[in-house]
């Protein structure tokens, strides 16, 4: 029984393997693979030589500026910038999900920080609205589309050849017949998958742990949900003409038009209108302050940090920068707000996309695989986060020898060193569930259409 049955294995191999469709599905994905690991790695190597230049440029900076402002310490971190960051994972080269949108260094001075804390580099937005190519993109978007070309036909084809009536007259069980055609061609997808994956881990370096098994899991849930749905649409007995428009319309809708959508009802349904309020509280809240009595900016400057009134301020000098910086502060403080309600509408964005892609199993995918890698909003927002408490470190660390006009000498600032922000990786098993759910109703629905009469006529 067994002999029998590897034979008839084989033979399905070799009847599969015959195809040239086969073998340039095959092709596209090894080739989109490798290109997108190129690609991915590329994209990260780049950020990651910036980082590096960051570091050296951030001593480099403070030597300059020791050297034209060291006898003014006030001035001295007026122009001095205290630089930090997000330092991709090893993942991040196998999808690179929003570190291109979003800024990876934060470079800013003592003054106020909300309006510096966005600046991010000069891009080309049409580069920005492609995005960039990774190895997540390919099994996302590319892998589809192969399954569909090689499975759409698998009944129809019989079907339509002729053939269907002799395969019927020498065999009761063409259900299991079917079935096997199917296995040959998951084993082949799987097996192709598998070769993208060692690929990766000699060429990014991924180190074997959980987040390679969680990567896995989701993709190769994803890959048997679209053969799920594939083997559905060709158990409804069509032609194959209708079997491909069917999951090429299908391959459209959940891979560009749901999710298109989805952004655009995010965009109305939360937009973010408090980003600009931002910046106007926090320039307003700074500028107006040169206009007004020092108490105003002192009172609740000292208010915010009781344990700086020990230090003298000179109220009868015109200017000094103990005031300066209580009312760069000022702006800051003013701001507070605002900021607090973008970072809450940007989390509310999150949280309702991730509720959407329980029934979008493209957006879940690459959710998943950006929690994983570090490269999400969420780990965005932690990254803005973790630079705001650097930058009040800083602030405290060198407002008292500011306050006191001690020399430069004092503070030590010439030992200060880029920070390096690690985004913490998520592993959301919920999102395995969605997917094996919809998998599983599929292949519930296709069990079903198999055993309709019209299926073995």
């Amino acid at each position: 029984m067994f002999s029998i049955m590897k034979n008839t294995y084989k033979l399905e191999f070799k009847l599969f393997f015959r195809s040239t469709s086969a073998w340039i599905g095959i092709l596209v994905l090894l080739v989109t693979g490798f290109a997108g690991l190129y690609f991915g790695k590329t994209f990260i190597d780049k950020q990651n030589r910036a980082i590096e230049k960051a570091a050296v440029l951030q001593q480099k900076n403070t030597q300059n500026n020791l050297e034209h402002f060291g006898n003014d310490i006030g001035l001295f971190f007026f122009h001095n910038k205290f630089s930090m960051a997000n330092v991709p994972q090893p993942w991040a080269a196998f999808a690179n999900g929003q570190r291109d949108v979003n800024p990876y260094l934060i470079s800013a001075t003592m003054l106020a920080l909300e309006g510096q804390i966005y600046d991010t580099e000069i891009s080309n937005p049409v580069s920005l609205l492609f995005g960039n190519m990774d190895l997540s993109f390919v099994f996302i978007y590319l892998f589809p589309l192969v399954i569909i070309a090689l499975v759409y036909s698998l009944i129809a084809e019989e079907r339509e050849s002729g053939i269907w009536p002799l395969l019927k007259s020498q065999t009761n069980q063409l259900s299991k017949l079917i079935w096997k055609k199917f296995m040959v061609r998951m084993v082949t997808i799987y097996f192709t998958s598998i070769v993208l994956f060692l690929a990766a881990l000699l060429f990014l370096h991924l180190p074997i742990d959980q987040n390679l098994f969680a990567v896995s899991v989701i993709i190769w849930l994803y890959l048997a949900f679209w053969f799920a749905v594939s083997f559905f649409v060709i158990s409804l007995s069509k032609s194959s003409n209708y079997n491909a428009s069917v999951l090429v319309a299908l391959w459209v809708l959940l891979c560009v038009v749901l999710p298109a959508s989805l952004n655009l009802v995010l965009t109305q349904k939360y937009s973010v209108p408090e980003a600009l309020q931002n910046v106007i509280n926090q320039r307003e809240g700074y500028h107006e302050k040169w206009d007004m009595p020092k108490e105003v900016t002192m009172k609740p400057f000292f208010e915010h940090y009781p344990h700086l009134k020990q230090y003298p301020f000179p109220a009868d000098k015109t200017f000094s920068w103990f005031w300066y910086y209580g009312m760069q502060q000022m702006g800051d403080d003013q701001a507070v707000e605002s900021r607090k309600s973008v970072a809450e509408k940007l989390k509310l964005r999150q949280r309702f996309t991730s509720i959407a892609a329980l029934f979008l199993p493209t957006v879940q995918t690459q959710l998943g695989i950006n929690e994983v890698a570090g490269t999400d909003l969420n780990a965005h927002l932690a990254f803005q986060e973790a630079y705001r408490s650097y930058h009040e470190k800083t602030r405290l660390q060198f407002y008292p020898a500011i306050f006191l006009e001690h020399g430069i000498e004092t503070t030590k600032v010439s030992s200060t060193k880029l920070e390096a922000f690690t985004p913490g990786t998520i592993k959301d098993w919920t999102r395995l569930a969605s997917l094996s759910l919809l998998t599983i109703l599929f292949l519930i629905l296709t069990l079903i259409n198999l055993r309709e009469i019209q299926i073995v006529k």
